[in-house]
């Protein structure tokens, strides 16, 4: 615990050069320009990187610890400015996640849908399905990631209930460097929420693939909880970005385009507008919001597992949830400002 307290304290002290200096302290094309002040960092991704190798380096393969830092350096390079180009990043993304699926053979099959297995029985098909369904859990990612402890908060309360239901035994992992880096994001959502640092690229792109490829690893593993509740825990990232794919396709908008046209850019504007809140409270009245319908939806599925048509029902509820919502809101305020 004196390591950790020590880890926070320069946590805090690095951030306050990269403020002075004003390092990774822009944040081009979020919701994020509406409220950040100048000296706000792109920074989260840095404080995860570092304790996390630290940590975990005996932990994992090589492959993964290399596959993970060279996400978080692609998302540093977009941070930085260097890398703006969506399609190139996505691509790249492709490269290292086939690279890392093929190398360690990794599958998240059968998942339990007849079409799907049937037609992936095939090896090679099996992994792209795999590549697809991290690349979709990433991009989703970095779509939440507008909000401060939108994208913390969510990845945290998915580690709450592997630990509730005791699954996370099925990872080989040290839990007391488990524990602190818990505690660690923790302390980075709270510096989040004062808008101190922003996670950046460099953040989401990394926690989502180590949450993904934790997930992906229980997946596989659990006998006793059903897959569908992995795939609940992952349902809002995943859906956002589908969404976005389809919403954009359909309004002919170039689908890897950020926009402010997704579920918490509504419900932001609708809380900011209709009780006069400042951009901040709003922003972080939102992601609470929406973390506190997540937390009832995994804790309605952790009580029922291992229960595929209750996990399916979750899904397809939280769904057309999201839905409602969208569509109220977004008719409310374009009845607003019409």
């Amino acid at each position: 615990m004196k390591l950790l307290i020590i880890y926070f304290i320069t946590v805090l002290f690095f951030n306050y050069l990269l403020k002075k200096y004003k390092i990774l302290n822009s944040y081009s094309g979020s919701i994020h320009q509406k409220f950040a002040n100048d000296s706000t960092t792109l920074s989260g991704g840095i404080y995860i990187f570092i304790p996390f190798i630290l940590w975990f380096f005996f932990e994992f393969s090589l492959i993964f610890i290399f596959c993970a830092s060279l996400f978080f350096i692609l998302g540093l390079l977009s941070d930085l400015n260097y890398l703006n180009e969506p399609k190139l990043r996505l691509f790249i993304q492709f490269i290292i996640l086939a690279f890392f699926v093929f190398s360690l053979k990794i599958e998240v099959l059968p998942t339990r849908i007849n079409f799907i297995d049937n037609n992936f029985q095939n090896t090679f098909l099996s992994y792209l399905f795999t590549v697809f369904c991290l690349l979709i859990l990433i991009n989703g990612s970095n779509f939440i990631d507008g909000l401060n402890g939108l994208l913390l908060g969510y990845f945290i309360l998915i580690l709450f209930f592997l630990f509730k239901l005791e699954i996370l035994s099925l990872i080989d992992l040290n839990f007391v460097n488990l524990n602190h880096f818990i505690f660690l994001l923790i302390f980075i959502l709270i510096l989040n929420y004062f808008n101190l640092l922003f996670l950046g690229d460099n953040g989401s792109y990394l926690l989502s693939f180590i949450i993904g490829y934790l997930l992906i690893v229980i997946y596989n593993n659990s006998v006793f909880v059903s897959p569908y509740f992995i795939i609940l825990l992952l349902w809002y990232p995943c859906f956002e970005n589908l969404f976005s794919i389809i919403r954009k396709n359909i309004y002919k908008n170039d689908p890897l385009k950020a926009d402010n046209y997704h579920l918490h850019h509504y419900l932001y504007k609708f809380l900011k507008n209709k009780f006069n809140l400042s951009k901040l409270f709003a922003n972080n009245l939102t992601s609470i919001i929406i973390n506190l319908f997540n937390f009832i939806i995994f804790y309605a599925g952790s009580e029922y597992k291992n229960l595929t048509h209750v996990q399916l029902l979750l899904i397809i509820l939280s769904i057309l949830f999201y839905f409602s919502a969208y569509f109220l809101l977004k008719s409310n305020l374009k009845n607003k400002f019409d």
